[in-house]
């Protein structure tokens, strides 16, 4: 499964020396066809489908249509067997510590399902994901003694989150960057409060897997979980599960079950073996025993192609350019009426905003498009821009593509 020089560079000239030369990303808009027909600054919503991913995609489809022949192989049998290593390369994991899951959610609910929460408590706090709030409401109106830390001037204040902690403490669960506002939490030192009680911490690395440097065993994550339809630059249906060696099937148990049956009797077997059962279960072990259904391999195709194209520009490196952008953002929209509520040192590739009157600006941003002088969708889930998300903020989320034009035009049409 190669993708050619020319779906990985487009035009890319600065990248062709491998990972030690400096990226040219003014090159890379062309991998991102969307980023010519529209100003996209919603990659925390939904990050736009490279021409790798998706040369990945038509590939599998070719293949499984027409089956094998030149150029078409069995993604199945080839890059599919690197997703799991090539994810945990990425957050400085082991890949017997990864396991295939349907979605970030999902994986919490993994976690939660399969541990031991009965007489505990569960910390967290609100600007963890909307969906998992839900879910952990949802758990406490069943019995859950769930706790939920506020924000301070949209910071989480570590000694909050230490007053909430106690013995019973069974989990801490929280997201590393927040889709609210880009807010970075101390893992460090939230693993090392959770340890100390005897608990243990999950985050939700889905908006920063891909974006910024990761590494799991030097923040003490025991558990994360993350899609890929983000900064992993994939798609919607899948993703994957990290529980920290040792603990799969000894604190998180699998609560779904699958692995085949052996059937020790005629006609299934010539020669039953005497004694033995008629019915022999084999489920998964180890992280297996979490992979329940057969996952999308399509993509995980698209995927493979990603995770290649994110090892070639080096994270590090997607950080500093995203962070280029987003402290222009938090130097320029201020003047113009806008408050940021994104920490400045959060390290994360989102923005976010109170805007003064969210008519006003989605006012503004149609008026661009009428005129010719900006394209920026702002309706449906896979808008442009988020604008009037928890009533009136405005959040900015930037990737590989963009680039300092991009923020001149949106300046320009919010001034």
């Amino acid at each position: 499964m190669q993708v050619n020089r020319r779906e990985f560079l487009g035009g890319a000239a600065g990248l062709a020396a491998g990972p030690a030369a400096a990226p040219d990303f003014s090159a890379l808009r062309a991998d991102f066809p969307r980023a010519l027909n529209e100003t996209y600054l919603n990659s925390a919503a939904q990050h736009p489908v490279g021409v790798h991913a998706a040369r990945a995609m038509q590939r599998y489809i070719e293949f499984m249509s027409q089956g094998p022949g030149p150029g078409r192989s069995d993604f199945w049998e080839e890059g599919f067997l690197q997703d799991k290593p090539m994810f945990a390369r990425l957050i400085g994991a082991r890949p017997s510590e990864i396991a295939l899951c349907s979605s970030t959610t999902i994986g919490e609910n993994l976690i939660l399902n399969g541990m031991d929460l009965a007489g505990g408590n569960v910390v967290t706090n609100d600007l963890h994901y909307t969906a998992s709030l839900a879910n952990y409401l949802t758990r406490r109106a069943h019995g859950l003694d769930v706790r939920i830390v506020k924000h301070r001037d949209w910071r989480i204040d570590l000694a909050d989150m230490e007053r909430a902690v106690d013995r019973k403490t069974k989990l801490i669960a929280v997201s590393l960057v927040s889709s609210v506002n880009g807010h970075r939490e101390n893992m460090r030192a939230l693993a090392e409060l959770a340890h100390a009680h005897g608990g243990y911490l999950f985050a939700d690395i889905i908006q920063g897997a891909g974006a910024i440097p990761i590494d799991v065993g030097a923040l003490g994550i025991d558990f994360a979980s993350c899609a890929m339809y983000k900064w992993l630059q994939g798609e919607h249906g899948w993703g994957f599960l990290y529980i920290r060696e040792g603990l799969a099937g000894s604190v998180v148990r699998p609560t779904e079950f699958t692995g085949h049956p052996e059937l020790n009797y005629a006609p299934w077997v010539k020669n039953p073996r005497p004694g033995q059962p008629e019915f022999v279960p084999h489920g998964g072990d180890g992280m297996a025993g979490f992979e329940c259904g057969t996952p999308s391999v399509i993509t995980y195709a698209a995927q493979y192609e990603s995770f290649r194209y994110i090892e070639k520009l080096g994270v590090e490196r997607i950080q500093a350019h995203a962070q280029s952008l987003v402290r222009r953002l938090q130097k320029e929209l201020p003047a113009l009426g806008y408050t940021p509520i994104t920490p400045p040192d959060a390290g994360a590739p989102i923005a976010t905003f109170l805007a003064p009157d969210t008519e006003a600006v989605k006012a503004k941003i149609r008026a661009a498009a009428r005129t010719g002088r900006a394209r920026i969708s702002i309706t449906g889930p896979n808008s442009a821009l988020t604008v009037g998300r928890f009533g009136n903020h405005i959040r900015f989320s930037v990737s590989v593509f963009n680039n300092q034009e991009d923020i001149d035009r949106v300046l320009e049409v919010l001034s």
